[in-house]
């Protein structure tokens, strides 16, 4: 844990990082954004759903994977907490990069990350600056021709295994890099136990 005393804070800003070099091209980018989905792509993802909803310890926590193009990007997952509860968050973080990457997702939680992605999809093709994007994109990233012709028969080919061996392979939680940016007086006594 690397962590940045800031005396006067009144909760903790906690960030999960580790290096990913997924790129679009790649056989298993669809189960990746989709795996990223489940964990902490939105209100009803698994991360949102523990600390905020279960626990009540934030307003929001997230995860994001990036898109390699000329340098490799990152995996984050993230959340502001009371002081009191950040030890007990970072051990929920962990929990649940553990549980994606060791159990496979419910048919249900797949066919929910499926359709939130395929309903953005379609309602952005509708923009020109859409259009004009995925032009862009298909030159950066040397994608087929086809690329977003096969857009949502790449997402609903990923299966509940492609989404746990694309968590196994994304989120590092060996490798985790955990910061947090709190009130060391509050949080330090309990991040120490956590043995990190």
């Amino acid at each position: 844990i690397d962590f940045v005393d800031v005396p006067n804070a009144v909760q903790s800003e906690i960030a999960l990082v580790n290096i990913v070099d997924l790129k679009i091209t790649d056989k298993d980018f669809f189960a990746a954004i989709l795996a990223n989905q489940i964990l902490g792509g939105g209100g009803e993802g698994r991360l949102f759903l523990n600390l905020r909803e279960a626990h009540g310890w934030t307003y929001g926590a997230y995860s994001s994977i990036g898109n390699a193009r000329k340098y490799p990007s990152k995996f984050r997952a993230t959340s502001s907490v009371r002081n009191v509860v950040t030890d007990s968050a970072v051990t929920e973080f962990f929990n649940e990069v553990e549980k994606i990457r060791k159990e496979l997702v419910s048919a249900e939680d797949l066919k929910n990350a499926k359709a939130k992605y395929i309903g953005n999809f379609v309602m952005e093709i509708q923009k020109p600056e859409t259009i004009a994007r995925y032009a862009l994109n298909t030159e950066l990233d040397k994608l087929p021709a086809d690329f977003y012709e096969n857009y949502i028969k790449n997402i609903n080919a990923v299966t509940v295994e492609d989404v746990r061996k694309a968590a196994q392979k994304y989120f590092l939680a060996d490798q985790l890099r955990v910061v947090i940016v709190g009130k060391a007086a509050d949080v330090l006594p309990g991040l120490e136990k956590l043995g990190m």
